[in-house]
Protein backbone atom coordinates (compact mmCIF):
# COMPACT_ATOMS: atom_id res chain seq x y z
CA UNK A 1 0.00 0.00 0.00
CA UNK A 2 2.67 2.41 0.98
CA UNK A 3 4.68 1.40 -2.76
CA UNK A 4 1.36 2.21 -4.18
CA UNK A 5 1.06 5.55 -2.63
CA UNK A 6 4.85 6.58 -3.67
CA UNK A 7 4.23 5.22 -7.00
CA UNK A 8 1.72 7.72 -6.99
CA UNK A 9 3.01 10.52 -6.05
CA UNK A 10 6.26 10.34 -7.78
CA UNK A 11 3.79 9.94 -11.17
CA UNK A 12 1.64 12.89 -10.04
CA UNK A 13 5.12 14.77 -9.45
CA UNK A 14 6.37 13.97 -13.48
CA UNK A 15 3.20 14.87 -14.80
CA UNK A 16 2.83 18.06 -13.05
CA UNK A 17 6.76 19.40 -14.23
CA UNK A 18 6.09 17.93 -17.87
CA UNK A 19 3.03 20.31 -17.79
CA UNK A 20 4.80 23.63 -16.10
CA UNK A 21 7.92 22.53 -18.75
CA UNK A 22 5.48 22.37 -21.48
CA UNK A 23 3.28 25.52 -20.80
CA UNK A 24 6.73 27.37 -20.08
CA UNK A 25 7.85 26.42 -23.71
CA UNK A 26 4.30 27.43 -25.06
CA UNK A 27 4.82 30.56 -23.23
CA UNK A 28 7.55 31.60 -24.53
CA UNK A 29 7.05 30.98 -28.32
CA UNK A 30 3.37 32.87 -27.76
CA UNK A 31 5.22 35.84 -26.19
CA UNK A 32 7.89 35.81 -28.97
CA UNK A 33 5.37 35.36 -31.93
CA UNK A 34 2.98 38.78 -30.28
CA UNK A 35 6.44 40.67 -30.30
CA UNK A 36 6.32 40.22 -34.11
CA UNK A 37 2.96 39.63 -35.39
CA UNK A 38 0.19 42.03 -34.58
CA UNK A 39 -2.26 39.56 -34.59
CA UNK A 40 -3.14 36.04 -36.24
CA UNK A 41 -5.11 35.05 -38.80
CA UNK A 42 -7.15 32.79 -36.68
CA UNK A 43 -7.44 35.94 -33.74
CA UNK A 44 -10.05 37.90 -36.17
CA UNK A 45 -11.93 34.64 -37.44
CA UNK A 46 -12.49 33.44 -33.63
CA UNK A 47 -12.77 37.51 -32.39
CA UNK A 48 -15.98 37.87 -34.73
CA UNK A 49 -17.30 34.51 -33.77
CA UNK A 50 -17.50 35.51 -30.28
CA UNK A 51 -18.85 38.93 -30.66
CA UNK A 52 -21.77 37.22 -32.82
CA UNK A 53 -23.56 36.11 -29.76
CA UNK A 54 -26.45 38.23 -29.70
CA UNK A 55 -28.14 36.96 -26.07
CA UNK A 56 -28.01 40.09 -24.08
CA UNK A 57 -28.22 37.90 -21.03
CA UNK A 58 -24.59 36.56 -22.00
CA UNK A 59 -23.40 40.28 -22.60
CA UNK A 60 -24.26 41.34 -18.97
CA UNK A 61 -22.76 38.06 -17.81
CA UNK A 62 -19.24 38.78 -19.89
CA UNK A 63 -19.25 42.88 -18.33
CA UNK A 64 -19.87 41.74 -15.04
CA UNK A 65 -16.80 39.13 -15.34
CA UNK A 66 -14.68 42.14 -16.66
CA UNK A 67 -15.79 44.15 -14.05
CA UNK A 68 -14.30 42.01 -11.15
CA UNK A 69 -11.03 42.62 -13.10
CA UNK A 70 -10.70 46.68 -13.50
CA UNK A 71 -9.76 48.71 -10.18
CA UNK A 72 -11.02 50.11 -7.66
CA UNK A 73 -13.02 46.75 -7.23
CA UNK A 74 -10.73 44.09 -8.04
CA UNK A 75 -8.39 45.87 -5.01
CA UNK A 76 -11.32 46.05 -2.77
CA UNK A 77 -12.64 42.31 -3.70
CA UNK A 78 -8.99 40.85 -3.21
CA UNK A 79 -8.01 43.22 -0.34
CA UNK A 80 -11.22 41.76 1.49
CA UNK A 81 -9.99 37.87 0.87
CA UNK A 82 -6.80 38.86 1.96
CA UNK A 83 -7.97 40.23 5.03
CA UNK A 84 -10.71 37.50 5.72
CA UNK A 85 -7.57 35.09 5.58
CA UNK A 86 -5.35 36.79 7.85
CA UNK A 87 -8.21 37.33 10.48
CA UNK A 88 -9.05 33.55 10.31
CA UNK A 89 -5.26 32.79 11.14
CA UNK A 90 -4.39 31.43 7.82
CA UNK A 91 -1.65 34.08 7.95
CA UNK A 92 0.63 31.84 5.32
CA UNK A 93 -2.19 31.73 3.13
CA UNK A 94 -3.15 36.04 3.45
CA UNK A 95 0.56 36.03 2.50
CA UNK A 96 0.57 34.29 -0.40
CA UNK A 97 -2.60 35.24 -1.65
CA UNK A 98 -0.84 38.91 -1.67
CA UNK A 99 2.09 37.44 -3.55
CA UNK A 100 -0.62 35.77 -6.15
CA UNK A 101 -2.08 39.14 -6.61
CA UNK A 102 0.73 41.46 -6.89
CA UNK A 103 3.00 39.23 -8.22
CA UNK A 104 0.26 38.36 -10.98
CA UNK A 105 -0.22 42.30 -11.47
CA UNK A 106 3.90 42.78 -11.77
CA UNK A 107 4.13 40.33 -14.14
CA UNK A 108 1.11 42.03 -16.74
CA UNK A 109 2.80 45.10 -16.28
CA UNK A 110 6.74 43.89 -17.34
CA UNK A 111 5.43 41.50 -20.34
CA UNK A 112 3.00 44.06 -21.65
CA UNK A 113 5.37 46.92 -21.85
CA UNK A 114 8.08 44.07 -22.81
CA UNK A 115 6.11 42.67 -26.06
CA UNK A 116 4.08 46.15 -26.90
CA UNK A 117 1.46 44.30 -28.85
CA UNK A 118 -1.38 46.88 -30.09
CA UNK A 119 -5.41 45.76 -29.04
CA UNK A 120 -7.52 45.18 -32.05
CA UNK A 121 -8.52 47.19 -34.39
CA UNK A 122 -12.18 48.40 -34.63
CA UNK A 123 -11.35 48.14 -38.63
CA UNK A 124 -11.13 44.52 -37.49
CA UNK A 125 -13.58 43.99 -34.67
CA UNK A 126 -16.20 45.51 -32.23
CA UNK A 127 -14.29 47.47 -29.68
CA UNK A 128 -16.32 48.34 -26.49
CA UNK A 129 -13.66 50.38 -25.11
CA UNK A 130 -10.82 51.84 -26.81
CA UNK A 131 -7.42 51.20 -24.42
CA UNK A 132 -3.79 51.53 -25.04
CA UNK A 133 -0.90 48.94 -26.00
CA UNK A 134 -0.47 46.14 -23.83
CA UNK A 135 -2.66 43.74 -25.34
CA UNK A 136 -0.87 40.61 -24.73
CA UNK A 137 -0.98 38.94 -22.31
CA UNK A 138 -4.23 39.91 -21.21
CA UNK A 139 -3.69 41.56 -17.54
CA UNK A 140 -7.61 40.20 -16.68
CA UNK A 141 -7.15 36.99 -18.13
CA UNK A 142 -3.73 36.12 -16.00
CA UNK A 143 -4.21 38.18 -12.74
CA UNK A 144 -7.90 36.39 -12.21
CA UNK A 145 -6.24 32.48 -13.12
CA UNK A 146 -3.16 33.36 -10.64
CA UNK A 147 -5.98 34.23 -7.85
CA UNK A 148 -9.05 32.28 -8.40
CA UNK A 149 -6.32 29.20 -9.02
CA UNK A 150 -4.70 30.10 -5.88
CA UNK A 151 -8.12 30.39 -3.72
CA UNK A 152 -9.38 27.18 -5.34
CA UNK A 153 -6.16 25.49 -4.62
CA UNK A 154 -6.50 26.59 -0.79
CA UNK A 155 -10.60 25.34 -0.51
CA UNK A 156 -9.35 21.77 -1.80
CA UNK A 157 -6.42 21.88 0.97
CA UNK A 158 -9.04 23.67 3.38
CA UNK A 159 -12.99 22.10 2.48
CA UNK A 160 -13.09 18.55 4.05
CA UNK A 161 -16.95 18.12 2.99
CA UNK A 162 -16.71 16.93 -0.91
CA UNK A 163 -19.42 18.10 -2.29
CA UNK A 164 -18.83 21.76 -0.90
CA UNK A 165 -15.34 22.15 -1.91
CA UNK A 166 -16.13 20.95 -5.12
CA UNK A 167 -18.48 23.93 -5.62
CA UNK A 168 -16.84 26.06 -4.25
CA UNK A 169 -13.61 24.67 -6.49
CA UNK A 170 -16.45 25.48 -9.12
CA UNK A 171 -17.92 28.51 -8.61
CA UNK A 172 -14.21 30.00 -8.52
CA UNK A 173 -13.19 28.54 -11.76
CA UNK A 174 -16.35 30.60 -13.59
CA UNK A 175 -14.42 33.59 -13.39
CA UNK A 176 -11.06 32.18 -14.63
CA UNK A 177 -13.11 29.98 -17.26
CA UNK A 178 -15.38 33.16 -18.74
CA UNK A 179 -12.98 36.29 -18.04
CA UNK A 180 -10.83 35.06 -21.69
CA UNK A 181 -14.11 34.91 -23.15
CA UNK A 182 -14.84 38.34 -21.82
CA UNK A 183 -12.26 40.42 -22.81
CA UNK A 184 -12.25 38.63 -26.51
CA UNK A 185 -16.18 39.93 -26.61
CA UNK A 186 -15.34 43.29 -25.48
CA UNK A 187 -12.50 43.51 -28.06
CA UNK A 188 -10.30 44.59 -26.14
CA UNK A 189 -7.70 41.73 -26.81
CA UNK A 190 -7.35 39.04 -29.15
CA UNK A 191 -7.94 35.58 -28.23
CA UNK A 192 -4.05 34.58 -28.49
CA UNK A 193 -4.28 37.79 -25.95
CA UNK A 194 -5.72 35.84 -23.88
CA UNK A 195 -4.38 32.54 -24.40
CA UNK A 196 -1.32 34.38 -23.05
CA UNK A 197 -2.69 35.21 -19.99
CA UNK A 198 -3.98 31.82 -18.83
CA UNK A 199 -0.34 30.08 -19.74
CA UNK A 200 1.53 33.11 -17.65
CA UNK A 201 -1.58 33.08 -15.16
CA UNK A 202 -0.92 29.53 -15.02
CA UNK A 203 2.71 29.62 -14.56
CA UNK A 204 2.35 32.42 -11.72
CA UNK A 205 -0.32 29.85 -9.72
CA UNK A 206 2.17 27.27 -10.24
CA UNK A 207 5.34 28.96 -9.12
CA UNK A 208 3.07 30.62 -5.93
CA UNK A 209 2.16 27.21 -4.71
CA UNK A 210 5.70 25.96 -4.92
CA UNK A 211 6.51 28.77 -2.91
CA UNK A 212 3.37 28.09 -0.12
CA UNK A 213 3.92 24.60 0.08
CA UNK A 214 7.88 25.40 0.93
CA UNK A 215 6.41 28.02 3.76
CA UNK A 216 3.95 25.31 5.24
CA UNK A 217 6.46 23.06 5.27
CA UNK A 218 9.24 25.22 6.61
CA UNK A 219 6.89 27.60 9.57
CA UNK A 220 4.31 25.00 10.39
CA UNK A 221 6.17 21.43 10.33
CA UNK A 222 6.14 18.15 8.09
CA UNK A 223 2.61 17.19 9.75
CA UNK A 224 0.62 20.26 7.97
CA UNK A 225 2.92 19.41 4.68
CA UNK A 226 1.95 15.92 4.95
CA UNK A 227 -1.98 16.71 5.46
CA UNK A 228 -1.88 18.88 2.74
CA UNK A 229 -0.72 16.46 0.12
CA UNK A 230 -3.62 13.91 1.52
CA UNK A 231 -5.92 16.70 0.61
CA UNK A 232 -3.86 17.34 -3.33
CA UNK A 233 -4.20 13.55 -3.64
CA UNK A 234 -8.49 13.91 -4.32
CA UNK A 235 -7.38 15.59 -7.32
CA UNK A 236 -6.34 11.74 -8.87
CA UNK A 237 -8.81 9.38 -9.62
CA UNK A 238 -9.25 6.82 -6.96
CA UNK A 239 -7.27 3.49 -7.87
CA UNK A 240 -8.24 0.67 -6.19
CA UNK A 241 -5.54 -1.64 -4.47
CA UNK A 242 -4.69 -4.63 -6.06
CA UNK A 243 -6.31 -8.13 -4.72
CA UNK A 244 -3.56 -10.45 -2.89
CA UNK A 245 -4.57 -14.39 -2.39
CA UNK A 246 -4.76 -15.66 1.02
Amino acid sequence: MKEHSHRSTWLRGWRYQIAVLAAILVAGLLTYLARTVLYFSFDVRIEQFIQSVPSPAVVRFLDSVSWIGFPPQSNVIFGLVILALFVAGLRIEAVMTLFAALGSAGLWYWLSAFVDRPRPSPDLVRVAVELPTGGFPSGHVLNLTAIFGFLAYLVILYVANRPLRWLMVALLAVPVVTIGIARVYAGAHWPSDALGGYLMGGLWLALTIQIYRWAVERFRGPEDHAASESHEADLETAVPEPIHSA
